[in-house]
C-alpha cells in the first residue's frame, strides 16, 4: 500500500506505478550524496584514489560521468581541501553532470560551444574538460550578479579557451545565428528536483510561475537552436521534473520545427534507462520526446533531473537582429608591444615556463588592459569581433614599471611547468596560507621583492608569494 505522500509529490502520483512511487518516497527521505567532478587539466585519473586515502572519503564513480564521483560518507572538508581551493575538482550533484555527457564530441575536434545560461559555471567547466580546453567555449549568463561567481569558477578551473559574456540568452540566437557546433541550455527552472540538498531546497511552485518559466524556456531553447549550426547539437536540461518545464518544452519546439530538429536517442555510453514521458494528465507529447532522459531520484541516487540531446537537421529561419558592439579599445584593451611581450616571456622563463609554446598551442594572443595582461583566444577575436565580453582566456599577470608579476591563474593551471623559484612551507602553515595570511620565513633563498611559487611538502601548488624581509606576503587572489 502506498504511504501518504508529501504535497509537492501529488502532481507525480499518476506518472509512476505504486512500486516506483514508494521507491521515490524512500529516496526523498535519504540525504543526497555529495559529488565532485575531477579537473583533468590539473588532476589525473589516480587523484580520486589519493584523495580517498588522504581524507577518508568513500568515493563511488558516477555511472554516466567518467570524471564524476559521489561520496558514500559525510565529508565536511570537501570544500576546504587544498585540491578544491586550487581547482582540482568541482563540487557538483551527480545529476548535474549528465547534460554535458550527452554531447557527441568528435575526437580531436576544436568546436565552438555556447553555454547559454552558464552561471555558476559547473557545466561550463565540464565542457572545457570534455574538450581538453581546446576550441572555444562561450559562457553566457544574463544575470550580472552571477557573473562574478562564474568568472571565479572558470579562473579556478584554469581555462584558456573560455570567454564570458553577459547577454540575454533569448537574443543570442538572433545575434549569433549558426555560429556554434554545440549549444548547452541548462534552462532556468523551478528547481523541482524532488530531492533536497544544501544547494537545492524544496518549495511549492505555483502554476503561474511554472507557466511563466515554460514560456521563457521555450524562447531560450528556440534561441539555442538558432545559434547552432546545421547538424549541430543542442542539449536542453533542467533540474526540475515538472513535465511543463521538460517534455512540454520539447514538444512545443518539435511542433514549431518538425523538419528542422530531432531528438537523438541517449548515447550508449550513458548507461541510463529513464525515458521521457509520452503524456502527463490530459497532455500528450510527441513520441520522440520519450528519447529524452527523466532522471528520477530513486534510479541512481541523485537529485531529479531532465535532459535531452537535440540535433539541428536543417536551417531555421532566424529574423536578423543587430548585435551589440564593443571594440577592444573601448573595453580598455590594446595589443601588447613586442618589447612588452619579450619582457613577459623573459620573466616567465625564470620560472621555467615557456609562454610562446602556450600561445602557439592554444591559439592565444596577448592583450593589455591597464596593468593586466590577458591571453585571449584568437578564435574569439576573429569570429566574434566586437561582440561584448566580460573576460576572455587566461590572466597572464601584471606589467608595470617595477617589472612583471605572473598571475595565480596561469601558475595554478601550469604549476608543474613553473619548476623554478619555488618555496616550500610546512604542513602546519598551510591553513594560515590558504586563509590569505602572510607567513614568517626563516631561511631566505631569494632576494627581497622576489615572486615565488609556494608549495607544500607534498609539492602541491599553493599560490604565489612575495619575499619581503623575513615575511612571505600572500598573493592569493580574493576570489580564491
Amino acid at each position: 500500500m502506498t504511504r501518504q505522500i508529501p504535497r509537492q509529490l501529488e502532481a507525480y502520483r499518476d506518472l509512476l506505478n505504486e512500486t516506483e512511487l514508494n521507491q521515490l518516497l524512500e529516496s526523498m527521505n535519504q540525504p543526497l550524496p555529495s559529488g565532485l567532478r575531477v579537473n583533468p587539466l590539473k588532476a589525473d585519473a589516480a587523484s580520486p584514489k589519493a584523495w580517498q586515502q588522504a581524507y577518508g572519503w568513500q568515493l563511488e564513480q558516477v555511472p554516466f560521468c567518467p570524471t564524476g564521483w559521489q561520496l558514500g560518507n559525510e565529508a565536511s572538508n570537501l570544500s576546504r581541501t587544498v585540491e578544491h581551493q586550487m581547482g582540482h575538482y568541482y563540487i557538483q550533484d551527480a545529476a548535474s553532470m549528465l547534460p554535458v555527457e550527452l554531447f557527441e564530441f568528435k575526437p580531436d575536434a576544436e568546436p565552438s560551444v555556447l553555454d547559454m545560461t552558464a552561471a555558476p559555471g559547473g557545466k561550463t567547466t565540464h565542457l572545457i574538460s570534455q574538450l581538453g580546453d581546446r576550441g572555444l567555449v562561450v559562457a553566457n549568463d544574463s544575470n550580472l550578479q552571477r557573473i562574478s561567481g562564474l568568472k571565479g569558477n572558470l579562473q579556478r578551473w584554469g581555462s584558456t579557451s573560455a570567454v564570458i559574456t553577459n547577454q540575454p540568452g533569448e537574443r543570442m540566437g538572433r545575434w549569433l545565428p549558426e555560429q556554434f557546433d554545440y549549444v548547452l541550455l541548462d534552462a532556468p527552472c523551478s528547481g523541482e528536483a524532488l530531492r533536497t540538498s544544501e544547494r537545492h531546497t524544496s518549495r511549492l511552485v505555483s502554476s503561474h510561475e511554472r507557466n511563466t518559466l515554460q514560456q521563457r524556456q521555450i524562447k531560450l531553447l528556440e534561441s539555442a537552436l538558432q545559434a547552432a549550426r546545421p547538424n549541430g547539437q543542442v542539449v536542453y536540461s533542467t533540474c526540475s521534473l515538472a513535465p511543463e518545464e521538460d517534455e512540454a518544452v520539447l514538444d512545443a519546439l518539435l511542433k514549431r520545427y518538425p523538419e528542422q530538429i530531432e531528438i537523438r536517442p541517449i548515447p550508449q555510453r550513458v548507461p541510463i534507462h529513464a525515458p521521457g514521458l509520452l503524456a502527463a494528465g490530459a497532455q500528450a507529447y510527441a513520441e520522440e520526446v520519450s528519447k529524452a532522459l527523466r532522471l528520477w531520484p530513486h534510479l541512481y541516487n541523485t537529485a531529479g533531473f531532465f535532459a535531452a540531446l537535440i540535433v539541428k537537421r536543417d536551417q531555421i529561419a532566424t529574423p536578423s537582429l543587430e548585435r551589440p558592439q564593443q571594440t577592444l579599445a573601448k573595453a580598455g584593451y590594446k595589443a601588447v608591444t613586442n618589447d612588452e611581450q619579450q619582457q613577459i616571456i623573459s620573466s616567465l622563463q625564470n620560472y621555467g615556463f615557456n609562454l610562446p609554446a602556450l600561445l602557439a598551442s592554444q591559439g592565444l594572443s596577448l592583450w593589455r588592459n591597464g596593468k593586466s595582461i590577458q591571453a585571449i583566444p584568437e578564435r574569439w577575436l576573429s569570429n566574434f569581433e566586437h561582440f561584448p565580453f566580460v573576460s576572455a582566456g587566461i590572466h597572464i599577470g601584471k606589467l608595470s614599471r617595477h617589472g612583471f608579476q605572473p598571475a595565480h591563474d596561469l601558475a595554478s593551471r601550469y604549476a608543474a611547468q613553473f619548476s623554478q623559484q619555488r618555496l616550500t612551507i610546512s604542513d602546519q602553515q598551510i591553513d594560515e596560507w590558504l586563509a590569505r595570511r602572510d607567513l614568517p620565513i626563516k631561511q631566505r633563498a631569494y632576494p627581497d621583492g622576489s615572486i615565488v611559487v609556494v608549495e607544500d611538502q607534498q609539492q602541491r601548488y599553493l599560490g604565489l608569494g612575495q619575499i619581503n624581509a623575513n615575511i612571505l606576503e600572500n598573493l592569493l587572489p580574493h576570489w580564491q
